[in-house]
């Protein structure tokens, strides 16, 4: 399947790769973006710029709005969303959790994988049925 390519924000690096409570994607906002639109996959790097995504590996980053040159980290741990200013305090830098309990890029054929949701489609909930007490 070919898709189109994410360039309002795109993966830099990961940083620290293996390494508990550090290792993190770095990301970087190259225009105004609603981070509601977009999540990030794991999968194993194939060829040319592609990669296989794993089952059940999905982070979202819900809804906030990003500025061009502002950056995210998404450290693979636990932790508390924080915000904070670059060193020349022009932008901002968002740290996410992911919450995983293990590293996940010591192996380096293991990538991120960024994607946009242009489209979705969602089951309306049915009618609650009876429940009948043990």
């Amino acid at each position: 399947m070919i898709l189109n390519l994410v360039t309002e924000i795109e993966v830099i690096t990961v940083l620290s790769r293996g390494i508990p409570n550090e290792e993190c994607i770095a990301i970087k906002a190259n225009d105004w973006v609603n981070l509601g639109q977009y999540g990030v996959m794991l999968g194993v790097y194939y060829k040319l710029d592609s990669a296989i995504p794993y089952q059940d590996n999905l982070f979202w980053f819900g809804d906030g709005l990003v500025e061009k040159n502002d950056w995210i980290f998404i450290y693979t741990g636990d932790g508390r969303p924080t915000s904070s200013k670059t060193i020349d305090k022009h932008n901002n830098v968002y740290s996410l959790f992911w919450g995983k309990k293990n590293t996940i890029f010591a192996n380096s054929n293991i990538v991120p994988i960024l994607f946009r949701v242009d489209a979705v489609n969602v089951l309306r909930p049915q009618a609650n049925l009876p429940q009948i007490g043990l």
